[in-house]
């Protein structure tokens, strides 16, 4: 097979029993390796009837002129059952030869196709997949793939991370209950504050309480770049009761982020912010703090405080229609009733922002953001020139005063940001150069010059181009890459950090060529950024052919979008425009056009990774949890009443 990458690395943490021959041929291609069908016929069953919907959904709308109602996207939950009338004579006669044109083309295509797995990677896969001995799972800060012994995993889970003082074993018939009571008391809350919401809002609670929901999973990913390793705890809550509130609770959070001014989204944001600072005095120093443990050591208790403090002190910063009892209620049970299961047994978490829930990130951003406000930033703003946080890590500038009291306003500051709760910081030392983020910054002359940090464990494991991603993926990473490096570094460092990049692209498989073509296309691009226009806030367009009448804008009338899944020997984008542009083209309401909303097939995360863990009989967590506690009492870690533990 052409185009086979040679960088093929991967994380072998195997203790007991190593796993089969050849295992780098495959993990090494990276767990989001997309594994192309055996045919390249797509399945329509779920495609056409998909776009017969919004076909005869949008037709609805134009004929009854259905004005545009408010929208929340990230509360939009379809109506799955919902059915629109029938379309118009024409749009349906037109919709029935694009389906016909569709299942002509699907037939054109051939039978089978060359599988993007050589023999050998998949004999790996065919005994990896489902394996007893072995669990294969990402590593943290996205490090690579990495393989274990599942009996080490189990005990890894328990001894480390459940078995600490952080969590309450649950029996199962409890844990039913709990989440029973849960949902009932935030069906309750919802129910009787929903006059508090807008229609968007309660159409999204409404659409989600009759989904079949799960139970969060627990898992864990190894820090690889530790020595020795450690595991990163993690909560799935994907389809969890809990997240529906959470998922609300994230989106009234971002209307608060104006409140915090240490915020700061990414990388991109710091690098605008240091464009924006006067020249440094010759004394300026740089430092940064890392937060320990930050979701877990946030108790619920001080963060609800925090927000309590935030709508009493700065309330005329916070939308007048913001339901502060009902947030505050939610955010409660939320942070406090957090149950997620591990292959059969249940556990509680018992304080500390609610892992995997989400709303954590911002949770933890804005209940400590208040005492950055309100403390730090007030007491040392002759000290500090910048100060930012992206969740635990913090970067700020410190001019140092030549009064004798430096040192003990250093000390103070360090202090100052350990008193809040039981949270703790690590406060590096004030130097002229640090590591944040994926920057490496530095004080040069008065300014800061940045250059792009590149983890040393880090084992560049690109898409390969024979991977089954839609083009668009390669093109994206390429360029994506190119433009960050362009932005982050001056000329000599971009010039080390492209050639290197190209040099990691060609081990990956990727062409000369290709790589060639895509840096061309980001240099013109970037070029193309710099030349556009600025327009003035004056400025206005030009006017308007008052003889053209204009459409009401508030009629809906948009693309229409095609759901499609990518196959690398399957249908082309352009052979779906060109049947899109024979039928349908022409046809109020598409006007506007198609897009071909591009998804991937599955990759070998999606094959070889499981939050569920279906082990046999004699090695579940159960057996596992029983035979750990043998010498203990296993009452110190059960939950006899709720909320109460045998201690």
């Amino acid at each position: 097979m052409k185009n086979q990458p040679w960088n093929l690395a991967y994380h072998n943490l195997c203790t007991i029993k190593q796993p089969p021959l050849n295992t780098d041929q495959l993990l090494g291609l990276n767990l989001k390796y997309c594994i192309a069908a055996p045919t390249p016929k797509p399945d329509l069953s779920h495609t056409v009837p998909r776009l017969e919907k919004s076909v005869r959904t949008q037709n609805m709308l134009i004929e009854r002129k259905v004005k545009s109602q408010h929208f929340i996207q990230q509360l939009f939950k379809l109506n799955h059952f919902y059915s629109p009338p029938l379309a118009t004579d024409e749009l349906e006669y037109k919709l029935t030869k694009f389906e016909e044109k569709l299942e002509a083309a699907a037939e054109a295509l051939p039978k089978t196709c060359q599988s993007n797995l050589t023999p050998t990677q998949q004999k790996v896969l065919n005994s990896l997949k489902n394996n007893p001995d072995y669990i294969i799972l990402p590593t943290d800060k996205n490090l690579g793939p990495a393989i274990m012994n599942r009996s080490v995993y189990k005990e890894r889970v328990l001894t480390e991370h459940l078995l600490s003082d952080a969590y309450i074993y649950m029996p199962t018939d409890q844990a039913t209950a709990f989440l029973k009571k849960t949902a009932e008391s935030l069906k309750f809350l919802y129910r009787r504050n929903k006059h508090l919401l807008s229609k968007p809002e309660r159409q999204y609670f409404e659409r989600s309480f009759i989904e079949k929901h799960r139970t969060p999973m627990f898992y864990i990913i190894p820090k690889v770049q530790k020595d020795p390793v450690k595991y990163r705890p993690v909560v799935s809550c994907v389809n969890s009761f809990n997240a529906v509130f959470s998922k609300w609770l994230d989106f009234k959070m971002k209307s608060l982020l104006s409140c915090i001014p240490t915020y700061l989204k990414d990388s991109n944001a710091l690098l605008t912010d240091i464009e924006n600072l006067p020249k440094l005095p010759a004394n300026a120093k740089l430092f940064t703090a890392d937060a320990t443990a930050m979701y877990t050591n946030i108790d619920t208790d001080t963060a609800l405080e925090a927000f309590s403090f935030l709508f009493e002190h700065y309330n005329e910063e916070i939308p007048s229609d913001f339901p502060k009892a009902l947030f505050l209620s939610v955010l409660e049970i939320v942070m406090k009733r957090n149950l997620f299961q591990f292959d059969d047994t249940y556990w509680l978490q018992k304080d500390g922002t609610a892992m995997g829930t989400p709303t954590a990130c911002l949770h933890a951003t804005i209940s400590y953001g208040v005492h950055e406000r309100n403390r730090i930033l007030p007491t040392y703003k002759d000290f500090l020139l910048l100060y930012k946080r992206f969740i635990d890590d913090v970067f700020g500038i410190w001019i140092p005063h030549d009064n004798g009291l430096d040192d003990l306003a250093w000390s103070e500051f360090k202090n100052t940001m350990n008193e809040w709760g039981k949270l703790r910081w690590i406060v590096s030392d004030r130097t002229t150069s640090v590591d944040f983020l994926d920057l490496n910054l530095t004080i040069n002359n008065g300014r800061i010059l940045t250059r792009t940090f590149q983890k040393s464990m880090n084992l560049y494991l690109y898409i390969p181009p024979i991977s089954a991603h839609p083009t668009s993926c390669f093109k994206g990473l390429i360029v994506g890459n190119f433009l960050r490096f362009r932005k982050q570094n001056n000329d000599e460092n971009f010039c080390i950090l492209l050639r290197n990049f190209a040099h990691q692209l060609l081990a990956r498989g990727h062409s000369l060529k290709a790589i060639r073509k895509h840096f061309r296309n980001a240099a013109n691009l970037t070029d193309n950024k710099r030349l556009l226009p600025i327009r003035s806030p004056v400025d206005t367009p030009p006017a308007a052919d008052p003889t053209t009448p204009l459409p009401d804008p508030t009629i809906a009338n948009r693309s229409l979008y095609l759901h499609w899944e990518y196959h690398p020997s399957g249908i082309k984008r352009e052979q779906l425009r060109e049947i899109f542009k024979s039928t349908l083209a022409d046809c109020n309401p598409f006007q506007k056009g198609m897009i071909v909303a591009m998804a991937r097939p599955k990759n070998l995360r999606d094959i070889l990774t499981r939050t569920t863990l279906n082990e046999p009989e004699g090695e579940r967590a159960s057996d596992y949890y029983r035979k750990i506690c043998t010498d203990a009492s296993p009452a110190s870690h059960v939950a006899t009443r709720e909320g109460n533990t045998h201690t």
